[in-house]
């Protein structure tokens, strides 16, 4: 059955790819050729309706043919119809196809989205309160295991690697295993400063690289965070993929400083002009090197960035996510296996990229083995873990909960001070918990249509 699946994954995404470049000769008529070329190919009825709804926002939804008309004009034909091919065919239509083959075959397991994986710690920046420390060449994951990594996700139909550092492209294997990898797309988030046309070039070869650029608003922001002249290397970087038709997205770590620099849609329609399709927008995380709760948004800043980034989204030509307020369109929380775990540059795995505490290692035990750990399987019997889906956060929402988890599981911490989010700063998240509940309850009541939380019993406090 596994192989029967992705025998017609592959043939799938090929005939895609191949199609799309006829449609973009002439898009506006071709496109719904391409449509019903993708339907023929649907495995289930839970595609079908996905196509559905697709199809019907294509003819009747404004805002989808702003990005559509982007995606044929601003980007490479060849380049970004391979990337759609695996975004489509194998992230997505299959993803669902492989996910009800693993739950009838293991049970106890969903299939990642993505898997996020740090190969290295090392990074040649120092931005204020990054989770990155100092690491040397020692420290990273060897490139076999990032290899294996990526083949037992493909296995059980994971085709989407979300790289993660420290700075990815100082670790010098990562492009040789991506281009191993050609039916696998990577979102890979760089600080810019090493992206050059050498190494954009390799992104040719196997066409399945998403770069996504980190920066925190204007060249003041950026450049107080992460270090001077660190802005005019993303603008340059941004460069070099716009000429090259490359599609790439932005990361922004929200703070309570850059709050207002980033609340701006004159920002993100220059993020677009400059040829970014998409991003992602982080709340600060007090979980490393240097943690500051006092860098995190309030939750005034939290909710207004939340409305912000809904009122712009479909307005303009880019397509910007915003990873807690978006949280109901996923369910909640989708850590700890549910939708996605990260593996550190030591082999641990790590229900999320937040939360540094593990039980297994991957050097020890297979990809399968360790989505079935006992500290796993916890976090997903206990997701959602609020009733409002505004606050999906363990860490930082409902802290005490990860506090129990990491109490019955015997999760240890990853790196020194991993444990400051459940021990020394515990007052304080408790705190920020009660004071995002009194401003987010109101805006699920009322703009999300939910019922008013009964508020949970916080339990054992560890």
């Amino acid at each position: 059955m596994y192989e029967l699946t992705k025998l017609k994954m592959h043939t799938a995404s090929w005939t895609f790819e191949k199609v799309f470049r006829y449609v973009a000769k002439d898009y506006q008529k071709r496109i719904p050729q391409l449509i019903n070329l993708v339907k023929k190919f649907s495995p289930d009825e839970g595609t079908d309706k996905i196509i559905k709804i697709v199809e019907d926002n294509f003819y009747n939804n404004p805002d989808v043919q702003r990005l559509i008309n982007k995606v044929f004009t601003d980007y490479d034909p060849e380049y970004v119809g391979k990337i759609l091919a695996l975004v489509i065919i194998n992230v997505g239509f299959f993803w669902i196809h492989y996910d009800k083959l693993n739950r009838e075959k293991f049970g106890d397991i969903a299939t990642p989205y993505t898997i996020l994986i740090s190969p290295t710690m090392r990074c040649n920046l120092r931005c204020i309160g990054c989770y990155a420390g100092n690491y040397s060449k020692d420290d990273d994951l060897p490139p076999e295991i990032v290899d294996r990594i990526i083949r037992e996700g493909e296995d059980i139909g994971c085709y989407f690697y979300t790289i993660l550092g420290g700075e990815p492209f100082v670790y010098p294997k990562l492009l040789d295993i991506v281009n191993k990898h050609p039916n696998s797309v990577f979102q890979i988030f760089t600080n810019s400063t090493l992206l050059n046309e050498k190494i954009i070039e390799r992104f040719w070869k196997s066409k399945n690289v998403v770069p996504v650029l980190s920066i925190e608003g204007d060249e003041e922001e950026t450049d107080k965070r992460r270090g001077n002249g660190v802005y005019a290397k993303v603008v340059e970087a941004m460069d070099m993929l716009k000429k090259e038709g490359i599609p790439f997205g932005y990361s922004i770590t929200l703070t309570r400083y850059n709050y207002e620099k980033v609340t701006r849609p004159e920002f993100y329609q220059w993020l677009s002009d400059k040829g970014a399709f998409f991003g992602w927008t982080f709340l600060y995380m007090p979980v490393g090197r240097d943690d500051d709760p006092s860098l995190m948004p309030t939750p005034e800043q939290r909710a207004e960035y939340g409305k912000f980034i809904r009122k712009i989204r479909g307005k303009l030509p880019i397509y910007p996510m915003d990873f807690w307020n978006d949280a109901p369109y996923v369910g909640g929380c989708i850590a700890g296996g549910r939708r996605y775990l990260h593996i550190n540059h030591k082999g641990e795995v790590e229900p999320c990229i937040f939360a540094h505490f593990a039980v297994d290692n991957i050097k020890e035990k297979s990809l399968v083995d360790a989505l079935r750990s006992p500290f796993f399987r916890e976090i997903r019997s206990r997701q959602p873990f609020h009733e409002n889906l505004l606050l999906p956060c363990m860490i930082i929402d409902s802290p005490w909960i990860l506090r129990e988890i990491v109490a019955k599981t015997g999760a240890h911490p990853t790196h020194p001070g991993a444990d400051d989010i459940i021990t020394k700063f515990a007052p304080e998240m408790d705190k920020y918990a009660e004071e995002v509940r009194r401003v987010l309850n109101p805006i699920w009541v009322e703009e999300f249509g939910g019922k008013v939380p009964v508020e949970e019993d916080k339990g054992v406090k560890v």
